[in-house]
Parts: structure tokens; C-alpha cells; sequence
């Protein structure tokens, strides 16, 4: 490998490593959250839109009749399908709980394995699915703190997959059914709402809360499981809002399409109307971490009828496509892996047709690994062949260096002409590796938004998208960079052989070490590969160029 492709080689990997550093140590942390309003003080509106400019004033209205406390008792309803168990509680009639079944959606908390729940509210915090009223119909100005919401309701009928409460918010009185459809992780909600005296709004209540501690992660490592987004598809764009950020609300134009939270990464909620209608607004909640979703569905007077779709599940990406209206957005790729965002998903789509064959997702990175490394072979080659010319040629690259001096230009320019002569392209063996670089981002982009591969285990890995806890991956991969480096042509300067043989090894061991093991897998077998076809190749070369010497 001659002098310019090392600096080249060792220019990209420097630029990703500043990257990951930046990430990881330097990146300034989030802005403190607002506290939240003194008693007695306006509350902040969570309809400050994403512009820095501020809300629409509220229209002139009543004062709203405040909602009974929940003196009476709390009645719970369970509603099992066979991907989870939904408890709808008799305050407010919205969702106590959404645990996911199955042994894949599991977590670790608090040192002990647990099924996933879908619902996470600070305290005093209304539950998912909870109705308040504008304030034209009796509603609170801040509908996060309006007591309706938790107010109690009447059940007034169930079996064993449906629910109905009835009760009043504001000045209307509201009937709800809620109710399992059949369909994977689906529930419908069945709304009747009466008694509005003029125009206004009933809205959907969907909180949510990240622990204060929860870690936002970086390009060395993923998010944590524990964090939400307030998210809103209105007008063909999909907006998540920040919790950890400094603006206490935001709002996305246009009609809905669907709303709701970005759960742990790998899950949605979300509230689908039957077309696009109404709007929707995504703010933070009384305490650091939390947040609030807000659907507000338009009504005339008199009131109006209306059924919608919750989903609550994993975002797997054909179901989520089979809704329609662009509900497959809810997957997030991140800043830098979104660019990345169309090979992740081919990417997806070749590991779940390697699982079919191999039944288990990491003998599928190993697949894929070599699918890669075949495909690129023509490339590899001429990698090979660039590098030995290369090699070739520096006996008179050092005699341009001595003749040329510090005249840097003049040598450029000659050794440019040298290398055209004898027809080296410098660049050549370099394309491989800026070949790959994609795929890492795609493949980490992939195990960080897939739910498929999510507690995915693979030998002592017990899940394929966390990094490896013991660290042997990341020290194996940096024991093929030591043995590649070694067994490569060297340069002339041994100095840059020296740092060559001995940086680049522990540079990549350290970026390995939070990586998502599947990941570190896919290089560690690729740099394996690599060492027994560069292996291969200089055999092949000696051999045949022993009978022309001869």
C-alpha cells in the first residue's frame, strides 16, 4: 500500500474516530428543561409551534367547570389479544397499561427481566387515551394539567374484548368504547361525543415519561431503550419533538395523519384517524423527562361520532407500511444514519431473507458478510494489484523525494506523472474500504432502529443490538486489524509502518467497544475474510510470477 493511500486510509478512519469522539465526549449537553409553572401561574400551552414564534392567542371563553377529583374508586378492565394485555382504568377511561407478550419483548430494569409496557406517565399524569375539551367547551387552556382527564367515568358495559365508559368533560358528555380489532397490536377507540353548545375541540391525550437518568447515547452507541419522542405526521411531514430540549412545545401544520409516541427505539403508539383531520400538538411534561401528545379532533355544535386506530407494538417496518400515510416515517434512522436510511432498509430486507435460511440473526450477518466480500472481490483484486505496484514504484518515488526536495508542488506534479506512466491509480486501493463504510452505517442504522433484530442473541451475545459485554468481539477485531496490518505491503518510512501496525489496531479495538455486536461481528468476519484472501491473492501472485523470474 503506497505512501498516498495510507494517508488517505488514515485520513477516513481519523475523520469517523473525530467523529465518534465528538459524539461521544464533546458534544454540548441538551439544554436544561423549563421548570415547570409556579401554582396559581399560566401554564405554558403545548401549541408553541417548531418556528420561534409565539402561539396563537386562545379565544375569549368561559371559565371551565372543573372535573370531580377521583373520589371514587379506581376500576380497571383487562383486554388480552394474543401480542398484549391492554388495562384500561375507570379514571378517565384512558390506558393504564400495554404490556407487550412474548419472550422477545422483554427488558432488563432494575436488575431483573420484565415484559414491556408501553405506558410510562409521570406522576399525576393523565393516562394514554384520556379526553379533555377545549376551553370554548369547558376545557382547561393547558389540557396536561386539566383535572377532566383523570376524572371519573362510568363503566357502562364490557366483555372480553371490549369496554365502554361514559362520562363528562367540560360541557360535553362523552361516550367510549374501546375495543380489540383482531388485528396485530391494534385497538380501536369508538367516540361519541354531545352537548357542544358551539364549535371547539375534544383531544386526545397520549403522555409519556423518560427516566431523568435515561442516557441519550451517540454514533458509538445507541439510545437508550428508556426514551420517548413525542411524535406527529400532519401535512407529509413527520415531527418528533425533543423532551430534553429547551422550546416547551411545538406543533406540526397541516391535517393529521397520525400521532403519537416514539417508544424505546424499537416500539410505537400511536393514534390513527380514519383520514387526515385535525391537529396536533407535542410538548413537555410538570416534571423533567416527561412529555405530552396532544390530538385535537374538531367538533361542531351539537358534537360528533368518530372511530380511531391505536396501534401500541413494534415498529416492523411491513406493518407499519400496511397502514399507509407514510406510519413507516415512525422509524427513525438518526442525524447521520438517515442518510444511510435506504441501504439500511435493503439491508433489512437481505438479512430477513438470510434468516429464513439460517434461522438465527447473527449466522445471517455472517451471510451477508461474505454476500459483501464475494461481490467485492473484483475490487479487492485491483486493490491488491494497485498495492503491489505501489510498492513497486517506491524506489522511485524516493528518488523524486531527493531530487525535489521541499519543492512539494514540483514532486506532487512528478510523482502524479510517474504514477500515469506506469499507469497506478494511488486511489485504487482504497475503494474497498470507502465501499464498506456505508454498509457499516447502514448495518448500524439497522440494528438500531429494527425491532427483528432486537434481543436477537448469537453465541454468548445475547442481544445482537447492544454491544458485546464482555468486549471480545471488539479486542478480536482489533487483533485481525494488527495481523492485516502486518501481512500488508509495508511503506518505505517505517515510521508511518510503525504507527500503521500499532494505532490503527487500537484505534478500532476502543471504537468497538460500544458498538451493537452485530456490527462488530459483521467487520471481525470481514476482516477474517479479508486476511485469508489477501493471504490467498499473494500466493497466487508469487506463483505466478516464480516462472516468469525462472
Amino acid at each position: 500500500m503506497g505512501n498516498d493511500t495510507r494517508r488517505i486510509l488514515i485520513a477516513t478512519v481519523l475523520s469517523v474516530a473525530v467523529v465518534f469522539a465528538w459524539q461521544k465526549f464533546f458534544a454540548p449537553p441538551p439544554p436544561p428543561p423549563v421548570a415547570a409553572p409556579a401554582e396559581g401561574s399560566k401554564p405554558a400551552t403545548p401549541e408553541a409551534p417548531l418556528q420561534a414564534k409565539a402561539p396563537p392567542a386562545q379565544p375569549a371563553a368561559p371559565a371551565p367547570a372543573p372535573a370531580p377529583p377521583p373520589g371514587a374508586p379506581e376500576e380497571t378492565v383487562a383486554l388480552e389479544s394474543t401480542e398484549f394485555t391492554a388495562t384500561l382504568s375507570s379514571w378517565g377511561g384512558g390506558l393504564q397499561h400495554l404490556v407487550l407478550k412474548g419472550d422477545k419483548f422483554r427488558r432488563e430494569q432494575d436488575g431483573r427481566t420484565v415484559q414491556i409496557d408501553l405506558v410510562r406517565i409521570a406522576p399525576g399524569q393523565p393516562y394514554p387515551l384520556s379526553l379533555v375539551a377545549s376551553p370554548e367547551l369547558g376545557g382547561a387552556a393547558d389540557p396536561g394539567s386539566d383535572p377532566a382527564a383523570r376524572g371519573p367515568m362510568r363503566i357502562t358495559g364490557r366483555d372480553a374484548r371490549s369496554v365502554t365508559f361514559e362520562g363528562r368533560i367540560g360541557a360535553l358528555e362523552v361516550k367510549k368504547t374501546i375495543r380489540l380489532t383482531g388485528r396485530p397490536y391494534e385497538l380501536a377507540v369508538d367516540l361519541a361525543v354531545s352537548g357542544a353548545a358551539r364549535s371547539g375541540a375534544v383531544s386526545i391525550l397520549y403522555p409519556g415519561e423518560e427516566p431523568p437518568d435515561a442516557k441519550s447515547g451517540g454514533l458509538l452507541s445507541g439510545p437508550s431503550l428508556d426514551h420517548i419522542h413525542p411524535v406527529c405526521r400532519a401535512g407529509d411531514k413527520t415531527e418528533r419533538f425533543n423532551v430534553d430540549g429547551s422550546d416547551a412545545g411545538a406543533s406540526v401544520p397541516g391535517a393529521v395523519d397520525w400521532v403519537g409516541l416514539d417508544q424505546q427505539h424499537y416500539f410505537v403508539s400511536a393514534i390513527l384517524p380514519p383520514q387526515p383531520l385535525g391537529s396536533c400538538s407535542l410538548s413537555r411534561g410538570p416534571v423533567k423527562g416527561s412529555s405530552l401528545t396532544t390530538y385535537a379532533i374538531p367538533l361542531e355544535a351539537g358534537g360528533r361520532t368518530i372511530s380511531l386506530i391505536v396501534y401500541g407494538g413494534p415498529k416492523n417496518l411491513d406493518t407499519l407500511r400496511s397502514y399507509g400515510r407514510g406510519f413507516d416515517t415512525a422509524i427513525d434512522y438518526g442525524a447521520v444514519a438517515n442518510v444511510f436510511a435506504f441501504f439500511a432498509r435493503i439491508l433489512l430486507y437481505v438479512l430477513r431473507w438470510l434468516e429464513t435460511l439460517a434461522h438465527n440473526w447473527g449466522i445471517s450477518i455472517i451471510l451477508l458478510t461474505l454476500i459483501v466480500k464475494v461481490a467485492m472481490y473484483p475490487l479487492t483484486a485491483k486493490q491488491m494489484r494497485s498495492m503491489q505496484e505501489m510498492k513497486k514504484l517506491q524506489p522511485e518515488i524516493e528518488k523524486l523525494k531527493a531530487k525535489f526536495g521541499e519543492d512539494r508542488e514540483r514532486l506532487n506534479a512528478e510523482t502524479m506523472k510517474l504514477y500515469q506512466q506506469h499507469k497506478v491509480n494511488p486511489l485504487g486501493g482504497c475503494l474497498p474500504m470507502l465501499i464498506q463504510l456505508p454498509i457499516w452505517f447502514a448495518l448500524y442504522a439497522a440494528l438500531q432502529t429494527s425491532v427483528e433484530l432486537y434481543r436477537e442473541p448469537f453465541l454468548w451475545l445475547k442481544d445482537l443490538t447492544q454491544h458485546d459485554p464482555f468486549y471480545i468481539l471488539p479486542a478480536a477485531t482489533g487483533i485481525a486489524s494488527f495481523v492485516t496490518q502486518k501481512i500488508s505491503p509495508q511503506p518505505a518510512d517505517s515510521s508511518q509502518a510503525k504507527m500503521m501496525l500499532y494505532f490503527m489496531p487500537a484505534l478500532f479495538t476502543v471504537m468497538m467497544v460500544g458498538v451493537p455486536g452485530g456490527l462488530t461481528l459483521y467487520i471481525f468476519v470481514n476482516s477474517v475474510l479479508s486476511i485469508a484472501q489477501q493471504q490467498y491473492m499473494m500466493r497466487r501472485s508469487a506463483a505466478v510470477t516464480a516462472p516468469a523470474k525462472a
